[in-house]
C-alpha cells in the first residue's frame, strides 16, 4: 500500500505548525517585546520604527515560505536575525535550510536555536524538538569501505577526511569519495545519497605495479 497519503498529511500538518509559529514570531517582534529603554522617547520611537520594518520583513518571509520560495525566504529571515535574533526567527531559518535539502545545516540551526532559547514559547521549543527528531530519521548515511592495498591510504568524502566503515551523516544529493596514498588519488567514486537510506560505497585500491617508481 502506498504511503503517499500519510506523507501528504504529515506535510500539511507541518505547514500548519509552521504558520502558527510564524504568528508567534510576529508577536515576539512587536514593540512590546522590546527591552525598555532608558534614554527617552526618541529611542523608543526609533525602536518601534525598526520593529515595524522587521515585522514587515518577517511577513514577507512567511509569504515566500508559503509560496515555496525557500531561498528567498531564507534571505529575509537571515536579515532579521542579523538585527533582532530570536529563537522563532532561527526556527524559520532552519526550516528554509531543511526545505532546500541542507539537512545538516538545518539540524545545526535548530540545535543552536534550542541551546540559546530564552523567551521562546513552549510551542516553538516543541516544534524544534520535533524537527530535530524528524531530521535524525531523514538524514542519509554513507558507509565507505576500502578494499585491496589499503596500507597508508586516507579517505576523503567531499573533500573532508572520513573514517572508513563508519556511517557518516550527509545531505541528500551528489557526493564524491576519494582514496589517497601520499596525497595521490588511487581510487575514487561519485554517487548520490537519498533521504532515509544508507549508501555503502567501496573504494578498491589496486597494488602498485612492480617496477613503478616510489611516490
Amino acid at each position: 500500500m502506498s504511503n503517499a497519503a500519510p506523507t501528504s498529511a504529515l506535510r500539511r500538518r507541518a505547514r500548519r505548525r509552521a504558520a502558527a509559529l510564524g504568528l508567534v514570531g510576529w508577536a515576539l517582534l512587536s514593540p512590546s517585546w522590546l527591552r525598555a529603554q532608558d534614554d527617552g522617547g526618541a529611542t523608543r520611537a526609533h525602536d518601534d520604527g525598526a520593529t515595524r520594518a522587521l515585522r514587515l520583513q518577517f511577513a514577507r518571509g512567511l509569504t515566500l515560505e508559503g509560496a515555496g520560495r525557500w531561498a528567498d525566504a531564507l534571505a529575509r529571515f537571515e536579515e532579521i536575525a542579523r538585527r533582532r535574533p530570536t529563537t522563532n526567527v532561527a526556527f524559520h531559518i532552519g526550516l528554509c535550510h531543511e526545505r532546500l535539502g541542507r539537512l545538516r545545516q538545518a539540524e545545526r540551526t535548530y540545535q543552536d536555536a534550542r541551546a540559546s532559547a530564552r523567551a521562546a514559547t513552549p510551542e516553538v521549543l516543541a516544534e524544534i524538538d520535533a524537527r530535530l527528531q524528524d531530521l535524525e530519521g531523514r538524514m542519509p548515511r554513507i558507509v565507505l569501505n576500502l578494499a585491496g592495498e589499503t596500507e597508508g591510504v586516507t579517505v576523503l568524502l567531499d573533500g573532508e577526511v572520513a573514517q572508513p566503515s563508519r556511517a557518516i551523516r550527509v545531505d541528500p544529493g551528489p557526493h564524491v569519495a576519494v582514496a589517497l596514498r601520499h596525497g595521490i588519488p588511487v581510487a575514487a567514486s561519485a554517487f548520490s545519497s537519498h533521504e532515509r537510506r544508507t549508501r555503502f560505497v567501496t573504494l578498491t585500491v589496486h597494488p602498485i605495479p612492480s617496477g613503478a617508481p616510489p611516490p
